[in-house]
């Protein structure tokens, strides 16, 4: 990613050479040459900044800014990720192992050189200060604006490195991997492990190309301009049913999420702009509430970190299955709900794993949720459903009840559905025919405006539309022939949902389902000493993006309405939270404000951080004890 104040070429420059920077290569620069070749005169850089920052304010990393000329192209690392053990931050004790894993030896040893340190002396090391600064005020100062969740705790925490559970990805945190970082090194006093006096190091940031995210090598200011900065064919909307001219494909229309932005002045992208799939297998749309944070690079738990041993099932590489050793303790280790993008597989890995689970003698269970980046809503749904079985908190509704905004531009895209026929395919999210009703027992008909009538709504003093209630996305019958089982396959007071407060979107729904409708215990893992750790992060309801939108207008003819964005001239992507879930306990307020304390709350430290085995007997013993059964 740029920063004008971050080095990524060696002066003088070298790039007219055409080779493609890959992503395993760093680059150094000077800051001015960078800024001379990266901003334009206009000085989009610093109006970027200003965008970004205002979004982040929204601290919601479902409606969320990124320019992938900015926030995408390159990625900056520092070599020691942090973690917090109790009241102390640290150096994680793997980072050595980390990052020449993760960026090779000899990558390693040239950084090691220009910080004229051994990197491996530090692993461990208790941080005194950052940059002349107590190291928990420069988390909170990161904390400000991260942005991403509405809470003070989540966002304190994605400072810090972390792992996904089920993939075992390795998070290196806000500290070790950022977007547009402001500095080009850093100093630390650290007390290494085993020292009595501290010492004071000075670590620079280094950067990758981000090819593997979507970056295009440049050969100049121009190529770099129109590869990476100027409008993609991605990036507005366009009519579906248009028969001139190229086609994006089928199936869009569908409330999704791909990546959010939420670092220090901004998270990194984490993939290509890529659809998920997009129609269930009875053609209507697939709801989707995702946080994508798939790994920048290609950082894993070392290997004796790993939970050995896992059951096999699951349908993708992000569900695992584990028995504990005490014989009576079964652990689902839940990286997202998405996992290959199908899901069938999802469904039947998560009822067969669970089952086998009981096969095996586990009488209760844990829920690791770990880093999980959400997903499928009716993956969330689906698991709430099978976990605690039918009832009126699961049938007709295992998920949540939502709403949408109302305008006159989104009551006119229904009218031109209802009146003229432009959505005979049903892709658009507005459309009535796939918009549930309230009690959840079927869709609207497809003449039915179900924006009218509006619900006047007062929000921070100003009075706006919302439409009525929304029901079920996922209504029984379930599909792909499933049948959930019918007694919860584990009893409610025998589940301990686990996370390290970094839980998103799906990842919400399906555990605030699991803790306000049963009583389910949650357990929250690090942070603050004296900060209330919460379950829960982000809510939402369903997602989408303005080309998603924008698409919506096109297809409907309204492109010119007063209301109506104008194209995008960047290459820059925009999330937008589509619809809001209502309140299980305070409806009609919604849930994204509501408080979500753990019930528990469990220190790291040297013996359990990041290892996931360790984590889980500490949980057993402070939820269950020596109980049986």
């Amino acid at each position: 990613m740029f920063l004008a104040r971050h080095s990524i070429f060696t002066p003088p420059l070298s790039i007219r050479c055409g080779s493609p920077p890959r992503l395993t290569r760093f680059m150094s620069t000077s800051r001015q040459n960078l800024r001379a070749f990266v901003v334009p005169p206009t000085n989009l850089f610093e109006m970027h900044q200003d965008i970004l920052r205002t979004v982040r304010r929204l601290q919601d990393g479902h409606a969320f800014y990124e320019n992938s000329c900015y926030d995408s192209l390159f990625i900056t690392y520092h070599p020691f990720p942090v973690v917090s053990l109790g009241s102390d931050i640290h150096i994680a004790p793997e980072a050595y192992n980390v990052t020449v894993s993760a960026f090779g030896a000899n990558a390693i040893k040239e950084w090691e050189e220009m910080a004229r340190i051994e990197f491996a002396k530090y692993s461990g090391a208790k941080i005194i200060n950052i940059d002349g600064k107590d190291p928990w005020q420069v988390v909170d100062e990161n904390a400000a604006v991260t942005g991403t969740y509405q809470a003070h705790a989540p966002r304190q925490n994605l400072f810090f490195s972390r792992y996904t559970a089920g993939s075992w990805d390795y998070v290196m945190g806000d500290f070790a991997s950022q977007g547009l970082p402001l500095v080009d090194s850093v100093t630390l006093l650290v007390l290494p492990t085993g020292a009595s006096k501290p010492e004071q190091i000075k670590v620079p940031f280094r950067s990758l190309f981000n090819i593997d995210g979507g970056s295009v090598p440049f050969e100049d200011r121009h190529s770099l301009w129109e590869k990476n900065c100027a409008v993609q064919n991605n990036t507005n909307g366009y009519n579906y049913y248009d028969t001139q001219g190229d086609q994006k494909g089928d199936g869009h229309g569908t409330h999704m999420l791909i990546a959010a932005p939420s670092k220090q002045e901004s998270r990194p992208a984490r993939r290509p702009w890529k659809s998920l799939a997009q129609k269930g297998h009875d053609g209507r749309r697939v709801a989707v509430s995702m946080f994508q944070k798939s790994p920048l690079l290609d950082a894993t738990l070392p290997p004796a970190l790993i939970p050995a041993q896992h059951l096999g099932r699951g349908g993708n590489n992000t569900v695992q299955f584990f028995m504990l050793d005490d014989g009576q303790t079964g652990v689902l280790a839940l990286g997202d709900f998405i996992g290959g993008g199908d899901q069938e597989p999802l469904y039947r890995g998560l009822l067969g794993g669970l089952q086998d689970l009981r096969k095996k003698g586990a009488k209760r269970l844990l829920v690791d949720v770990s880093s999980n980046g959400g997903g499928y809503i009716c993956g969330a749904a689906w698991l709430h459903r099978i976990l605690a079985g039918p009832g009126p908190e699961t049938v007709p509704q295992a998920g949540f009840d939502t709403k949408v905004r109302v305008n006159a531009l989104n009551k006119a895209v229904v009218d031109a559905i209802i009146h003229k026929g432009i959505d005979p395919k049903a892709l658009l999210d507005w459309n009535p025919a796939t918009t549930s009703l309230g009690n959840s027992t079927g869709y609207f008909s497809n003449t039915t405006n179900w924006l009218e009538p509006s619900v006047p709504t007062l929000v921070n003093g100003v009075q706006d539309d919302f439409s009525q209630k929304i029901g079920a996305f996922c209504p029984e019958p379930w599909p792909y022939g499933l049948e959930p089982p019918a007694e919860p396959i584990f009893n409610p007071d025998s589940i301990v949902i686990l996370g390290n407060s970094d839980c998103a979107s799906s990842c919400t729904l399906f555990s605030i389902d699991m803790v306000v409708k049963h009583g389910v215990k949650s357990v929250v893992y690090g942070g603050k000493p004296g900060v209330q750790q919460q379950y829960a992060s982000m809510v939402g309801g369903a997602i989408s993006t303005f080309s998603v939108l924008d698409s919506a207008f096109k297809t409907a003819g309204l492109k010119d309405h007063p209301l109506a964005p104008p194209d995008l001239l960047v290459n820059a992507h925009q999330g937008i939270v589509f619809e809001m879930a209502f309140s299980i306990k305070k409806a009609p307020e919604m849930e994204e404000y509501q408080n979500h304390p753990a019930d528990i709350q469990i220190p790291l430290t040297l013996e359990n951080v990041n290892k996931p085995v360790a984590i889980w007997e500490d949980v057993i013993k402070q939820t269950f004890g020596s109980k049986s059964g």
